[in-house]
This record gives structure tokens, sequence and C-alpha cells, in this order.
């Protein structure tokens, strides 16, 4: 079975906002409230300047997605990737 990296795409909102909530209660035993984080990732979704989601896919079904967020910095003039 391969694996497919691919960006995400706002058919993908539900998934991740779903895989979110699961890392939250899993890392940091925390429930987070599923309508902010739908409304958080469709804000990512729609404006590629807050960030992007990347979608893993095993087998065509969804098996883990990572986001990438950006910083500016004064200090070198750059922009830095935060995953």
């Amino acid at each position: 079975m391969s694996i497919l990296i691919r960006a995400a795409t706002a058919a993908d909102a539900e998934i991740i906002a779903r895989f979110n909530a699961a890392m939250a209660g899993e890392t940091e035993g925390l429930e987070l409230d599923l309508e902010r984080l739908r409304g958080g990732v469709q804000a990512v979704l729609a404006d590629p300047g807050k960030g992007i989601y990347w979608m893993a896919e095993l087998g065509g079904r969804p098996a883990g997605q990572m986001l990438i967020t950006f910083e500016w910095s004064d200090w070198r003039n750059g922009a830095f990737w935060w995953i």
C-alpha cells in the first residue's frame, strides 16, 4: 500500500478538524470545541497566507495531516515555517 501526500482542500476540513481534536486529547488531555476547530481549519484552507495543510492518505483513506504556518522574522528578514 502506498502513501499519497497532497495539499488539503476544503473537502478535507471535517477530517482535519477531527484529527486536530484527537491530537489535542492524546497529547495534552484537552477537549477542544469542534465548531471552533472547524472555523480555524476552514480559515486556513480559505487563506493560503495563514498556512497550508498537507494530507497523507494510505490506501485512498486519510491517515494524517500536517499544518505549516508562517512567521515573519525581522531579525532575519525572512519567513519561517512552523510545522
